[in-house]
């Protein structure tokens, strides 16, 4: 499957997103997600809630592949899910840094019959975008009864020495939420959320800045988490300059798997990054676990708008 931008559309990306690169002597507050573990909140951080130890995550490889669940959700067409899917991944793409382009890429591979969230370290994988129809069992407390009813999550598995993320699914809860495409009549945005969950799947962490997408806010009805602020474009090329070395090579690490594994326990750890939803405290938003798990942020207003849900 071709790039979904490549250097003979990079003007076209470049001229939307020219005028949200950082000025000289601009605060930024974005964080990266890093290898340390933050279950107890044991991992120390800076003023913006960033951690500051350990291996800050990063994917290795220059191009990214992703997959679609083929099933999607029953309450929007496939035909309309997938150009917005695409659209959230060309916000990240082609991005302005110092001495050239952000190196990162993305490009859509085959659809796939997996329906979970998971990684094999000992055969082939996928990096998935799948809906929640029916169901949605994470938690927010040790209360079984307690669903934590977060628009989105983003399990992102790395190497726990090198930060080199292995494998990334998103998860999007249409069990709860009514997800809406397009402008006619907008609920919760799937480009909203979509875009500020592919920042988790490359490794960021959420940002104190209250105008970035990469913030740990959002109102029902907001379209503007779409495209990206100065802060996002600042994270995205702190984590991959354009100087970086490395090639593109989209293969999921041991291969493309169109169904799930019978055995995706082992391997690295996970980092699941709650977005959009009944979030409680830590803004960084990620719960760097070795299974498993879900931390969530308490809401806040923005520049766009006090939460209304």
């Amino acid at each position: 499957m071709p790039f979904l931008a490549s250097v003979a559309s990079r003007g076209v990306v470049l001229a939307l997103l020219a005028g949200s690169l950082a000025v000289p002597g601009e605060a930024l507050a974005f964080c990266r997600s890093t290898t340390c573990q933050d279950s107890q909140g044991e991992c120390a951080r800076d003023d913006d809630g960033c951690k500051t130890t350990g291996q800050p995550l990063f994917w290795k490889s220059h191009c990214v592949g992703f997959s679609v669940q083929k099933d999607g959700t029953e309450n929007l067409p496939f035909d309309e899910v997938t150009p917005v899917i695409e659209q959230s991944f060309l916000a990240w793409t082609d991005l302005p840094c110092d001495g050239g382009n952000a190196t990162i890429a993305f490009s859509r591979l085959e659809d796939v019959s997996c329906h979970e969230a998971e990684y094999d370290s000992g055969g082939p994988n996928a990096n998935i975008i799948l809906f929640q129809d029916d169901k949605w069992t994470y938690k927010a407390s040790g209360d079984p009864y307690d669903v934590d009813n977060t628009l989105a999550k983003t399990t992102v598995t790395f190497d726990p020495d090198t930060g080199e993320i292995l494998d990334a699914d998103i998860e999007l809860n249409y069990a709860y939420n009514e997800l809406t495409v397009g402008d006619d009549k907008v609920v919760y945005d799937l480009q909203s959320i979509l875009t500020h969950e592919i920042g988790h799947f490359i490794g960021l962490d959420h940002s104190s800045d209250l105008d970035a997408t990469m913030n740990a806010s959002y109102s029902e009805g907001d379209t503007s988490l779409r495209t990206l602020e100065a802060d996002d474009i600042a994270a995205a090329c702190a984590a991959y300059p354009a100087d970086r070395p490395g090639t593109c090579s989209t293969t999921a690490h041991g291969g493309f798997a169109d169904v799930c594994s019978t055995d995706s326990s082992g391997g690295g750890c996970s980092t699941s990054g709650a977005r959009l939803g009944a979030w409680e405290d830590d803004r960084a938003g990620f719960a760097l676990l070795c299974s498993l798990g879900l931390m969530t942020v308490a809401r806040a207003a923005r520049r766009r708008g006090a939460l209304a849900v």
